[in-house]
């Protein structure tokens, strides 16, 4: 198995180094870099694991986590570890008029109407309490429709 490893890091190191259009990033390890640190890092463990520098991989492995460390303490200070994916009550939103996230205005609108005229107050003026849960449907229906028509037209909540 450790051939084939061998051969392959030829291959690719091969790979890498040919072509006459510029400067050769890995053509001597360690004394080229190429400009991006997440490719030199890699070039650098697959070096140390195809020469089977286990301190080398151990500095190196120490090393990344340190800085990943330092990322994410970096990251706290500057409040950057904001959540990724869209915002849950835009979501909600969406949801609530029974849409997928990211459809288009049009079909929120189209939406909008539809539910609105199926759960407005008036229809359902022959009981109390269907008046009331009608009431408060209508109120989540507006509230989700407010909430996207302000995301679409200014790229926020509208509450920040």
């Amino acid at each position: 198995m450790d051939q084939l490893f061998d051969r392959l890091g030829n291959l690719l190191k091969s790979w890498v180094n040919q072509g006459d259009s510029g400067p050769r990033p890995f053509s001597d390890p360690g004394t080229q870099r190429s400009g991006d640190p997440f490719l030199d890092d890699a070039m650098s463990e697959l070096d140390a694991f195809l020469e089977d520098d286990r301190e080398k991989q151990e500095r190196l492995a120490r090393e990344r986590e340190a800085r990943m460390r330092a990322e994410e303490q970096a990251r706290s200070r500057t409040g950057a570890s904001r959540p990724s994916g869209p915002p849950a009550k835009l979501v909600a939103a969406y949801k609530t008029l029974g849409l997928a996230y990211g459809a288009s205005f049009e079909t929120v609108r189209a939406s909008y109407k539809r539910l609105l005229k199926e759960h407005h107050p008036d229809r359902h003026g022959h009981s109390p309490e269907a008046l009331k849960r009608a009431t408060e449907t209508a109120a989540r229906i507006n509230d989700a429709y407010r909430i996207l028509e302000t995301w679409n037209q200014t790229g926020t909540l509208g509450d920040e």
